[in-house]
């Protein structure tokens, strides 16, 4: 306690308009014409306790209002942000690699969107009307998918010689995850599909 009274004290600056107002304040605070020996110590003492207050108000430098502005290498605070990309190659050249992409998917798709991650992580995100699927690819073999759900059933197909292991619920999937030695692979599906579904889309990858 003694320490942060000592650095708030520190930071009080009272000019001398402000020494004026008051101690006119106090001086006003004399009911009446009564004596000044007759004001009570304990008047005195809020009387000095708000000086202070208003003082220290106005001494103290204020908080950021908004948010520093975005640097414009892409980080921010000392932190490396998302990057967004234009195109497939794009993304391929920020992350260092070939990214590959979704070319059978069951739903029409509206929009294309490429992400390059902290740590060299490639995101193509596919966007229909209702739905989306999320392809993500990362060199080693840390799971790339980022989610931490718990599903009850799993089943493993096989791409290109790999295993990949479906997550879902009964006879539906949310989740394909593999490795081919040397990148990791998650797609994620904001609606469940079945095992054909699932076959259909790993084999339009490419």
């Amino acid at each position: 306690m003694r320490e942060a009274y000592k650095d708030v004290m520190d930071r009080i600056e009272v000019t001398p308009e402000m020494q004026t107002r008051i101690l006119k304040a106090i001086r006003d605070a004399d009911i009446q014409g009564r004596s000044k020996r007759a004001v009570p110590m304990g008047r005195l003492a809020i009387a000095a306790c708000l000086a202070l207050l208003v003082a220290g108000a106005v001494a103290l430098p204020k908080l950021p209002t908004k948010p520093p502005e975005k640097d414009p290498s892409g980080v921010q605070n000392g932190i490396w942000s998302v990057t967004q990309a234009a195109s497939l190659q794009e993304l391929s050249q920020l992350v260092g690699f070939e990214m590959e992409e979704l070319k059978t998917l069951p739903f029409a798709v509206t929009e294309i969107q490429y992400r390059a991650y902290p740590g060299g992580m490639a995101e193509v995100t596919y966007l229909g009307e209702t739905q989306s699927v999320t392809l993500r690819k990362l060199a080693g073999d840390a799971d790339p998918s980022g989610g931490y759900s718990s599903y009850s059933d799993t089943l493993v197909l096989t791409r290109n010689g790999y295993c990949v292991t479906l997550s879902g619920e009964g006879s539906l999937y949310s989740l394909a995850v593999w490795q081919d030695g040397t990148y990791s692979y998650s797609i994620r599906a904001s609606q469940a599909c079945s095992e054909e579904t699932w076959e259909s889309i790993l084999e339009g990858m490419g």
